[in-house]
């Protein structure tokens, strides 16, 4: 199964629909968003999206009320989870969580529970493995790190089967 991974939209629509596009045109059947959407109205933005979203909140969604308001009334393809969800999706263990606490982030990430670990934050996109688990942070799409305005709007695909993941750029 291919997914696709994105965090920290942070309010920016215009780049929310070019995730939205890649994710269509590389035929993902799940997308997992890692928290921060920022605004309960950002996943108005989602509808063209092929199929559904799981997301967690970040440390930036301080109205969840109105996300799960506006999802139920709008009648959103996208199923809430509070700090984490885990997943079993072709026999890979996964665990998605938006990354606010390094030392649980670094818990997750070493257990050895999971096959793959999600997780956003920081605005840092990258792939590591460590023993059997990969971790993909896919970056933000908001345009700023270290808040400084920047180049690098990325999300990821993973891709089950092989337990392997790429980072794509939508600048």
């Amino acid at each position: 199964m291919k997914l696709g991974i994105i965090s920290d939209t942070h309010d920016n629509a215009a780049n929310l629909l070019k995730a939205i596009k890649l994710f269509n045109e590389q035929k993902v059947e799940l997308v997992i968003h890692c928290g921060d959407w920022v605004s309960p109205f950002m996943p108005d933005f989602c509808q063209e999206l092929n199929c559904k979203i799981i997301s967690i909140f970040g440390n930036n969604e301080n109205d969840t009320y109105r996300f799960l308001a506006r999802a139920k009334e709008r009648a959103w393809n996208i199923d809430f989870q509070k700090e984490t969800v885990e997943l079993n999706l072709d026999g890979k263990k996964i665990i998605a969580y938006h990354g606010e606490s390094p030392q649980l982030l670094q818990a997750l990430i070493s257990c050895n529970k999971y096959d793959a670990v999600f997780s956003g934050h920081n605005h840092l996109a990258g792939i590591k493995t460590y023993n059997k688990t990969t971790h993909v942070n896919p970056g933000s799409i908001c345009g700023i790190r270290e808040s400084k305005l920047d180049d690098a709007i990325t999300v990821a695909i993973y891709d089950t089967k092989t337990n392997k993941a790429e980072i794509l750029n939508l600048a």
